[in-house]
């Protein structure tokens, strides 16, 4: 990764080239490494504008992912060298909204996503106002056609078959101690045999992150069809989800 543009103004632009090991079985992009990259162009936006890890630690305070959407047009190109610009939206209270726009090293719009965070006491857990941040001093109104759902579906209601489980484990960790967003994604699309991904692709997927997963933590997987190729998926520990998405297919 590389910077493209200097850290002035509101939106930053980073430039991302996907190395041949971590494309998939047809030679594409996963979904959990766009979001991976995704993450890293907001981290950096983030920090160039004094809101990044360190700026936040010396607060005791943390981000924490909420929601995030993320609408592809052209999956094939995904695998060339990739550009990712990334602005903050909207600020609220409690949460901040993030958008992207992906694109071609020349240009071409390749896909959005849209994300909602929020930011947390580190001691207390508990969510820290956004008012008074200075946040919204790096606010635009540059479209982003990408919507969050009102609530994905709960796959866990009547799901298509018997839960998968998933013990937490070392590697599934972030900086926080906590099952990290990107795994939480891997391992729902792993629901999916390995026919869906050789005939189809992923045209959208939406995930909202209800509760921390921690290390030792057993965990079932569920997976619901929706009809017209869109299917509910969810991660629960003792009956209860700590994670939902939803998977549009094309």
């Amino acid at each position: 990764m590389k910077k493209t543009e200097q850290p002035i103004g509101k939106v930053g632009t980073y430039a991302y080239q996907t190395e041949v090991y971590s494309l998939d079985f047809r030679g594409r992009l996963t979904i959990p490494t766009l979001g991976d990259y995704l993450l890293h162009a907001a981290t950096c936006h983030a920090a160039e504008r004094g809101y990044g890890y360190e700026d936040m630690e010396a607060r005791n305070t943390a981000w924490v992912l909420s929601r995030l959407a993320i609408e592809i047009s052209d999956g094939i190109r995904l695998s060339e060298p990739i550009r990712i610009m990334t602005w903050v939206e909207r600020v609220e209270r409690i949460f901040t909204y993030r958008c992207f726009e992906i694109t071609t090293s020349a240009g071409e719009t390749l896909g959005y996503a849209r994300s909602v965070w929020a930011a947390i006491d580190k001691t207390t857990r508990r969510p820290v106002s956004l008012v008074e941040t200075g946040l919204s001093d790096y606010l635009t109104l540059r479209p982003c056609p990408v919507s969050l759902s009102g609530k994905p579906a709960a796959a866990e209601q009547s799901p298509d078959a018997e839960a998968m489980s998933y013990t937490v484990k070392y590697s599934d960790l972030d900086i926080n101690g906590h099952l990290n967003s990107i795994k939480y994604m891997e391992v729902m699309l792993d629901l999916f045999d390995i026919e869906t991904y050789r005939t189809r692709s992923i045209a959208r997927f939406e995930i909202a992150f209800l509760a921390e997963g921690r290390y030792g933590m057993r965990l079932d997987l569920y997976r619901r069809s929706l009809g017209d190729a869109r299917y509910a998926t969810a991660i629960c520990h003792e009956g209860k989800a700590v994670c939902r998405a939803e998977v549009e297919f094309r």
